[in-house]
């Protein structure tokens, strides 16, 4: 009997110790390494970026929480592992997007804002006249590097022409867009350009136009392009 009593005693010690020795995961930490491991997405864009940063916030804040709990909580070096993950990842986007802006420009091209360089600076006036502004005049006849967004139309691919906007906002895909506010892009390259959502870069010779689009619009500059593609930095 006495054997029994202490085979029991023993049992009933060890489930102490195991209830015990269980120590629980705040729900932080598994956060954090979702957000590390979605971190990923930085190679891709600005977006994964800014996860990763906040990544390491959460990741930094679930190992203070950890250490701070003296043994009450366990999770710390999963915490650790999703901040090295979140860092190593965000280091790694901003890399890309610096190679990707230092290398996007062809040679020969210059880098030109279409919002700020193009846009904003609208027309003078001259002689009482409307006129081209004077920053935008020395642009003429220049090869340049631009962003923008192409207006949808039916066809999608082998475009030999197509309409870049500055910006997808109402004005321009829920209306009228300015003059200044589009280039008509004309391809000087066989297979031509096909549609992309999403901000697309183009690189050519800009010109003055008079020619109005399908969907009557009458833009003001044209572009004749020898390149057109995804934009491969958010800059």
């Amino acid at each position: 009997m006495s054997s029994i009593a202490g085979d029991n005693t023993l049992q009933y010690q060890d489930f102490q110790t195991n209830e015990f020795d269980y120590r629980p995961t705040p729900v932080v930490v598994p956060v954090a390494v979702v957000l590390g491991l979605v971190s990923a997405s930085s190679l891709l864009g600005v977006v994964g970026i800014i996860i990763s940063l906040l990544g390491m916030i959460v990741s930094l804040f679930a190992v203070n929480v950890v250490v701070r709990s003296d043994g009450t909580y366990s999770g710390k070096w999963p915490a650790l592992i999703a901040l090295v993950l979140s860092f190593g990842f965000g280091i790694a986007g901003v890399g890309s997007q610096i190679y990707a802006y230092s290398t996007e420009v062809p040679e020969g091209y210059r880098r030109t804002s279409f919002s700020q360089e193009i846009s904003a600076k609208g027309f003078a006036v001259h002689e009482g006249q409307m006129a081209l502004h004077p920053d935008v005049a020395r642009l003429m006849d220049q090869q340049i590097f631009l962003k923008g967004y192409m207006y949808p139309q039916r066809q999608t691919e082998g475009l030999s022409e197509f309409l870049l906007l500055k910006d997808t906002g109402e004005c321009c895909f829920g209306g009228q867009p300015k003059p200044t506010d589009m280039i008509l892009v004309k391809m000087q390259t066989p297979e031509g350009a096909d549609y992309r959502q999403g901000r697309v870069a183009v690189a050519g010779t800009l010109r003055l136009t008079t020619d109005t689009t399908p969907e009557g619009l009458q833009p003001v500059y044209a572009l004749e392009a020898i390149k057109c593609g995804r934009s491969r930095s958010a800059f």
